[in-house]
């Protein structure tokens, strides 16, 4: 049995959090980010917030529709499948940002089903600061039938391309600035137990990483310029894994220019697929 469908619109108590330089430093660290405008205080106007801070105050939000019974999702059989992220203003210690989740879809994938959480950020000024997507994909309950993957953009001249090691304890940092204590991510042996051939990373961490990537080549390292961010989760990635992001230009305009990306391990293999990126100025 699949995941009712009566749930898609239902929308959830809404969830508010003060954000702290501390907390959104650590972040920043837990990645292995050095951007002055995420660690400098003493910057003109401060620090901000890294945008993938936005799985941190716009988190909170999520675990209500995950295990809500009604909605009926075997979360057993669930894995993130993919993430997308809009931002509309930009986050800063001392601000109160208020998350609102709801189900926005729950789509048939033959194999299984993708249920879409959309969270809706705003700060204490009522500004939206942020748009989240969480693609939750579920093993079953899917009609059976063969899906039609979404196309990928074409691949253009490479415009950047980025090495990133995963360091020994990156699961245990980004867990403590994240939240994110699943124990497939800092207790090796229930990692084992579950089948994995260890713990892994989070998969918002090496989104993170391809944040940073692009922030670093496409946008001169200026957060306020990144407006969206989307990929799809392939496959786990180990502590010492060296990752590698290659991004290439698929539309340029003015004021406004998309990239799409992927990354790899050495052997080839893609841990991030039909990755997107829009950077403005």
């Amino acid at each position: 049995m699949g995941m009712n469908r009566d749930c898609i619109g239902k929308t959830y108590k809404p969830m508010e959090i003060a954000v702290t330089a501390e907390a959104t430093k650590k972040y920043a660290l837990a990645y292995n980010d050095d951007n002055p405008h995420f660690l400098e205080e003493q910057r003109p106007g401060g620090i901000v917030a890294p945008p993938m801070f936005g799985v941190v105050y716009g988190g909170l939000s999520v675990a209500a529709p995950l295990f809500d019974a009604e909605l009926k999702m075997n979360v057993a059989m669930m894995v993130h499948g993919e993430q997308e992220m809009k931002w509309f203003e930009l986050v800063r210690p001392g601000d109160q940002i208020t998350s609102v989740a709801k189900i926005q879809d729950i789509l048939d994938k033959g194999s299984g089903e993708l249920c879409q959480v959309l969270v809706e950020c705003t700060n204490q000024r009522g500004k939206k600061v942020l748009d989240s997507v969480y693609g939750f994909f579920v093993r079953g309950g899917g009609s059976g039938k063969k899906s039609e993957g979404k196309a990928e953009e074409p691949r253009g001249q490479e415009a950047f391309r980025a090495q990133m090691p995963v360091t020994e304890d990156q699961t245990y940092r980004y867990a403590d600035a994240s939240g994110d204590r699943n124990p497939i991510h800092v207790n090796p042996e229930f990692a084992v137990k579950v089948g994995l051939p260890g713990i892994i990373l989070q998969g918002l961490c090496t989104m993170a990483f391809c944040q940073k990537a692009v922030l670093d080549h496409c946008a001169n390292r200026d957060p306020a310029r990144l407006k969206q961010l989307f990929v799809r989760f392939s496959k786990p990635v180990l502590p010492k894994d060296q990752l590698s992001t290659q991004g290439w230009l698929i539309e340029g305009k003015a004021g406004r220019s998309r990239f799409g990306f992927e990354t790899t391990r050495p052997d080839g293999t893609a841990v991030i697929k039909n990755g997107l990126a829009e950077v403005a100025g």
